[in-house]
């Protein structure tokens, strides 16, 4: 007899023979006190049980007492992909997905054993190998004897329901561009991190990561680059921590690392930490291939420690590590420092001066003045536009105090270009007055000149204003030049070519190295004030300045000297052959209102 034939029969069999059963004991009757009023219920037979049965949208089973399958209905077969002949003479274990242990299938058994019914999820697995969800009833049919009889299990297929819990979780917890944790998530295994470094007494650190740059790369590449690039960084950072760590990003180009149990010494820790920060770095560090462009990015790394002797919330924690994390910038980029409590003191001066800063920018409080340049019979060659920040209730602020700052948080690209136009602007009036003015030199952030805009922005400072572009001077300084000196090149060769010049300010102090000055399309070296002030009485300071007023003269560039405070600073470097001069000797710096009566002079 074919499957499909015993099938038939048993449909009829079995009903006839389980018709007060199913009243007695049936699945979706849960206890047997309900059928005390079975005397005033119409008496159900057995054909709407199979009609029940066979038209339910939850799958159904019945399986004998050695959990043999007897019969499917077509719901099962739709869910799972069996077929009814496939199915028969089968076990439930058809549908292992092998997902749960063996403890639950314990738990399951004895819920039937004890109770007579089991419900809950269980995740079964289809003909075609996908595991899928489920809310499954089993219950068990029993005789007088309380010998079973059958197993009759439904189930209904609940994977769009935990595919939605599984996209809100997401939504609630992971980053949506990286998918890494995010600061909901992340904040929530540090608290449990502490509460297990305090059983324990193992350290665990947190690493506090923000990539160099990166909002570079955003304007000069596009956001989708930028987007590509943090995705990148993710995968290098999951690769490069064990599985029990946790990696998050926590916004734009900051991601944060949780180490835990690392162990119970201080010292060993904060090895263990520093280990995996450096080898993060040399990760990160390598060429990405973004959209077949070859890109390559720093980070700075913050760390700081905690165990059951450190007393700190998460919120603390994280505020530590980012402190450290611009300690670490302020080293010089690509690198990591460990936490100290002086940190935070200097973390908050930081960013009281960034914001007074943004405030400054907005409000006209940063103004230029202008020390001029001389040569040795007082013959004005011209001028250096020097930042000044006018802050109403400090005074006078020196540019020292705050431009790290500004460089450091971005804000040196608005501010600089606020300061060419605004150069550019002035030179323009006395030009347009009348007064004789050489040359104007602006001074030029390294974070300024390699951003992408650049070019434009220089460009469009000269439009805006009309200037006559071969009267300014751009002083850009050795640093920047070695950084990437073929970037560099061509963006002096685009502006070159509209007439401007260009001076190495700060000379000495850097590479100072023939090799890349021949390259350069520069006009003048300017000599720095280190060496000019001890000049009269240090040989090591006089052979520098000798040494560079030779190099230009090999080279047929200008030379001048700034930080001239004594006319025996003068005599001496006119005697070298440096004939222009700038400081305090000649003037100090000067408000525009000011300048005029210098230029009446001249």
């Amino acid at each position: 007899m074919s499957a499909l034939k015993k099938a038939d029969h048993f449909n009829t069999s079995l009903a006839e023979e389980m018709d007060s059963s199913f009243q007695l004991h049936s699945p979706f009757v849960t206890r047997r006190i309900q059928l005390n009023h079975a005397s005033s219920l119409p008496q159900i037979g057995s054909s709407v049980y199979q009609c029940f049965f066979e038209h339910s949208s939850d799958a159904m089973l019945i399986a004998d007492a050695d959990c043999k399958i007897l019969h499917v209905n077509p719901a099962f077969v739709a869910i799972t992909g069996y077929t009814l002949e496939e199915s028969i003479g089968q076990t439930p274990h058809l549908l292992c997905s092998g997902v749960h242990s063996e403890s639950f299938y314990d738990q399951l058994w004895e819920s039937l054993n004890q109770k007579g019914y089991w419900r809950g999820e269980l995740v079964n697995k289809h003909k075609n190998g996908d595991a899928f969800s489920i809310w499954q009833r089993i219950n068990v049919i029993e005789d007088n004897n309380r010998q079973v009889l059958y197993y009759i299990s439904a189930f209904s297929d609940i994977s769009i329901i935990k595919n939605t819990e599984r996209k809100l979780w997401q939504m609630a917890h992971l980053d949506s561009l990286s998918g890494l944790a995010n600061r909901a998530l992340f904040e929530q295994r540090l608290l449990q991190e502490l509460f297990a470094a305090k059983r324990s007494g193992q350290f665990g650190a947190v690493i506090f990561l923000d990539l160099d740059d990166f909002k570079k790369i955003n304007d000069c590449l596009g956001h989708r680059c930028g987007d590509l690039l943090l995705q990148e960084v993710a995968k290098r950072l999951q690769l490069n921590l064990r599985t029990e760590d946790t990696v998050a990003r926590l916004g734009g180009d900051e991601f944060v690392i949780l180490l835990s149990g690392l162990t119970h010494k201080l010292d060993d820790a904060e090895k263990t930490a520093g280990n995996v920060a450096q080898k993060v770095l040399n990760a990160l560090l390598e060429v990405y291939l973004i959209e077949d462009q070859e890109l390559q990015i720093s980070a700075s790394l913050g760390i700081t420690l905690f165990s059951t002797a450190f007393d700190e919330s998460t919120e603390k924690l994280l505020r530590q590590a980012d402190v450290a994390m611009y300690a670490a910038k302020t080293e010089g980029k690509s690198t990591y420092c460990f936490y100290h409590p002086d940190m935070l003191e200097q973390a908050n001066k930081r960013l009281s001066i960034e914001n007074e800063l943004r405030f400054a920018l907005q409000n006209d409080q940063i103004v230029l003045f202008y020390q001029p340049q001389y040569d040795a019979a007082r013959q004005l060659l011209g001028f250096e536009a020097l930042v000044r920040w006018q802050h109403p209730e400090k005074g006078m602020i020196s540019p020292a105090d705050f431009l790290p700052v500004a460089e450091e948080t971005g804000i040196i690209i608005e501010l600089g270009e606020r300061l060419l136009y605004m150069a550019c602007r002035q030179l323009a009036a006395w030009h347009s007055q009348g007064f004789k003015v050489p040359h104007l030199a602006i001074n030029i952030s390294p974070v300024q000149f390699t951003h992408c805009n650049f070019v434009d922005s220089v460009n469009s400072a000269m439009e805006l204003t009309g200037v006559n572009p071969a009267a300014i001077m751009l002083e850009i300084t050795e640093n920047l030049i070695i950084k990437n000196i073929t970037e560099v090149i061509e963006k002096m060769r685009l502006l070159k070519q509209r007439g401007i010049r260009f001076s190495i300010d700060d000379f000495g102090t850097g590479y100072s190295s023939l090799a890349y000055l021949r390259r350069m399309p520069i006009d003048q070296l300017k000599i720095d004030r280190s060496f000019v002030q001890d000049i009269t009485h240090n040989e090591n300071d006089a052979a520098i300045v000798n040494t560079i007023i030779a190099m230009a003269g090999s080279l047929n560039l200008d030379i001048i000297a700034e930080g001239v405070e004594t006319p025996e600073q003068v005599a001496y470097l006119a005697d070298c052959g440096c004939n222009a001069f700038q400081g305090y000797w000649f003037s100090r710096p000067l408000p525009g209102a000011e300048v005029l009566s210098i230029l009446d002079k001249g």
